[in-house]
């Protein structure tokens, strides 16, 4: 008998320990819009007990009482609160309090950074994208701090980001979590994607999650675009420069009812002057014509999501000398470079949602595209051709409470590529299935720890593990600690990523035992403060981030005449560290001023074997950025003003025939950017001037004056190119 009684009173305590309150927190505006929210607190009066909703807007509360009032409250949001009478899962909707909105619109922290955030990530909405042309992505840093944006020479106009000292290739950049700008993309691929159709702009420093992949070594990229269900009716934007630059962008949405809904992306640019600036007889910037096509449908449901779309896009260039013309001009006497690309690409990605259990979940997403391009660089004529595929299945729940929660699944990467440079000929086909899990641990305004392994199984490199770890500890309401490590690896794709080099006439030599991979640790930490200077907010974030090689891919300039690639046989590292503050003196003034030092270098082969440790050539090591921002009331005037510093840089001694040469230094130099901006009911102007004071590199190209004898080289470029631009533009809305 005791025995009985002893089991129905633990059945009964198990019954009150594991009784439990989900749900999901939503903002609610006027227009019927809805977005999770983030940092809200929830707590509830029986057990006084809280927690904190999640980046994904769920939350998860273990009580033993009820009847008892759940209650919801955010910044900026009028407070709410749910009579629960039993375990339920609870969706709730915060509306903006006006009286407190202009408050947190005054006074919220600018810098975009994420402090919710495990990782050191950034976040550029469409506020800060707005503060410059941002005509596409290359042109969407101008006012970041981390990210930097430089030609990779003086006649393709193909541009190249940096991030923590290395160049975009060691960067994982995605569109919505699907791969995007890799393989033969990545010569121009930050041309492809329209600044307007980008909502937001997701930028994590170090490691991402091994959920994502196996390619990220410094960092990570990914853009949000124009959501079919949540965009504008129409949006037009149309853009032209002092330059002869152009573009038209448009975008239409439509909901076809609650659940269906579509929209179509269209980008249209032409670059259609011919500009010398500076007297050497090329052009300073390539002629171009983009076509960018995207469609993408949404389809939701309680239980079900689904996203899909196709894009397509073409363009052709034209450079080199200004005498030059395609149809007419003989290629051995005058200097000319084409190119011409296609690509199509489609993706899908399905979810399954369980409404009661929101911490569970699966996913699939699914890619495909087809790249082409066709070149020539006066007589060198180069085709490639890439065919790709990517699937990533993700299944997502908890251990017990939202306290545990984890992720595993599987991916599959298919990558073909056929290219041709002069008389030989590259093939490959690369078959990349793997498998990841991650588990997360979080003690709600404490602690959250990430742990991630991923496997994969490359069909040319064999076996890659890949951990990564990542750690954020809240030291105080308003000081938060961040680390990170684990280890990132890529195939080298030698010609696409290194297009721009061909517009030269060095001897392309390929040396020693060659090895295709790059791998890489990077770990480092940041840490950020946020306080109040008088009664405004101000936001100060430091951090530090290491790269350590243990295989990586040289592209060797240090010898005259000469282009040598081989595998690192000494010591790659890159070192980046970064101070950043950021502040609100008045009511609608931002102000932004940060700091960056680099220290990147390599042991290079020297002519007689010997290795020499160099610092990476046109890599500045020192960089200031100050942005100012100010908008009047309701945002009717806005004004936008940048100066970027860049200190020197190390450049290849391209006159002598050793790599023991005596090092040479390009100067420093600053850029500064402008913008006014002039709101109207549903559409705006705005007038802007990039490169104000008109500075330009005086010689970008060596031995310009005989494109077809030796000494001809336009890879030298370490500053701008093209002089000052004036543009202009206005931007019109349904929404």
């Amino acid at each position: 008998m005791y025995s009985k009684y002893v089991l129905i009173f633990c059945l009964l305590c198990s019954q009150a320990m594991a009784q439990e309150i989900t749900g999901r927190v939503m903002s609610l505006d006027d227009s019927g819009k809805m977005e999770d929210l983030p940092g809200a607190s929830v707590y509830y009066q029986p057990d006084k007990k809280g927690g904190i909703v999640g980046a994904n807007g769920l939350f998860s509360l273990k009580v033993q009482t009820f009847p008892g009032w759940l209650l919801i409250r955010s910044v900026g949001f009028a407070p709410d609160s749910v009579w629960v009478t039993k375990p339920q899962f609870v969706h709730v909707h915060l509306r903006a309090n006006d009286a407190e909105l202009s408050e947190v619109k005054v006074l919220a922290s600018p810098g975009g950074h994420d402090v919710q955030s495990i990782q050191s990530r950034e976040i550029l909405t469409m506020k800060t994208l707005a503060k410059a042309a941002c005509c596409n992505l290359s042109e969407s840093f101008e006012t970041n701090a981390s990210v930097s944006v430089n030609f990779t020479d003086a006649v393709t106009g193909a541009k190249q980001i940096s991030l923590l000292g290395l160049s975009g290739s060691y960067v994982q950049t995605q569109v919505e979590n699907v791969p995007s700008i890799r393989g033969l993309k990545s010569t121009y691929g930050l041309n492809y994607i329209p600044g307007t159709w980008i909502r937001s702009i997701d930028l994590a420093k170090g490691q991402s999650s091994v959920v994502n992949g196996y390619e990220s070594m410094t960092g990570a990229i990914n853009m949000e675009l124009a959501k079919p269900d949540t965009s504008e009716v129409y949006f037009l934007n149309a853009y032209g420069n002092s330059q002869g630059r152009f573009e038209v962008n448009q975008q239409a949405a439509h909901k076809f009812n609650g659940k269906l809904s579509t929209a179509l992306l269209t980008h249209y640019s032409q670059q259609a002057s011919r500009i010398d600036g500076n007297g050497d007889g090329f052009m300073d910037l390539p002629l171009f014509s983009l076509i960018n096509v995207m469609n993408r449908w949404k389809y939701a449901t309680e239980h079900w999501m689904l996203q899909a779309g196709v894009g397509y896009l073409k363009e052709s260039r034209l450079a080199g000398q200004n005498s030059f013309d395609e149809q007419q001009s003989n290629r051995y006497q005058v200097y000319g470079f084409g190119s011409n690309t296609g690509r199509f690409e489609a993706f899908a990605k399905i979810a399954r949602l369980f409404p009661t259990k929101p911490w569970k979940g699966v996913g699939l997403i699914l890619s495909t595209s087809q790249h082409q391009n066709d070149a020539y660089f006066a007589f060198k004529q180069y085709a490639g051709r890439e065919q790709s595929m990517f699937g990533n299945l993700i299944y997502q729940s908890m251990i017990d409470n939202t306290n545990h929660t984890w992720k595993a699944g599987a991916s599959f990467l298919y990558d073909s590529y056929q290219e041709r440079y002069l008389d030989s000929t590259y093939a490959r086909t690369e078959l990349v299935p793997g498998f990841f899990g991650e588990y997360t641990l979080t003690v709600p305004n404490k602690f959250t720890l990430v742990l991630g392994n991923r496997i994969d199984f490359h069909n040319q490199l064999g076996t890659k593990w890949v951990p990564r770890l990542h750690a954020k500890w809240d030291i105080a309401s308003d000081w938060y600690a961040r680390v990170s490590a684990g280890k990132g690896w890529r195939r080298v794709n030698p010609l696409a990523e290194n297009m721009g080099f061909l517009a030269n006439n060095r001897y392309l030599q390929l040396l020693g035992n060659l090895n295709p991979l790059e791998e890489a640790w990077n770990y480092g930490f940041s840490l950020t403060h946020d306080f109040t200077l008088g009664s405004r907010k101000a936001n100060l974030v430091f951090d530090y981030f290491q790269t350590d090689f243990t295989h990586q891919w040289i592209v060797d300039m240090e010898t005259a005449h000469s282009i040598r690639m081989y595998s690192s046989p000494g010591v790659s590292y890159a070192k980046s560290a970064q101070i950043e503050f950021n502040y609100s003196p008045i009511p609608r003034l931002e102000w932004k001023t940060a700091y960056r030092f680099q220290d990147v270098a390599s042991d290079y082969v020297g002519q007689n074997g010997s290795l020499r440790r160099l610092l990476k050539p046109f890599l500045n090591r020192d960089r200031i950025l100050v942005n100012v921002a100010y908008a009047t009331k309701y945002d009717i005037w806005k004004f936008d003003l940048t100066w970027q510093w860049s200190g020197e840089r190390r450049i290849p001694n391209a006159y002598v025939h050793t790599t023991d040469a005596p090092e040479v230094n390009a100067p420093a130099f600053s850029m500064v950017y402008g913008q006014v901006t002039r709101q109207f009911k549903k559409w705006e102007m705005y007038l802007g001037v990039e490169n104000l004071f008109n500075f330009t590199q005086s010689n970008p190209i060596m031995g310009a004056s005989d494109p077809f004898k030796t000494g001809f080289d336009a890879t030298m470029v370490w500053g701008p190119v093209a002089g000052r631009m004036v543009y202009t533009g206005l931007r019109y809305k349904i929404n």
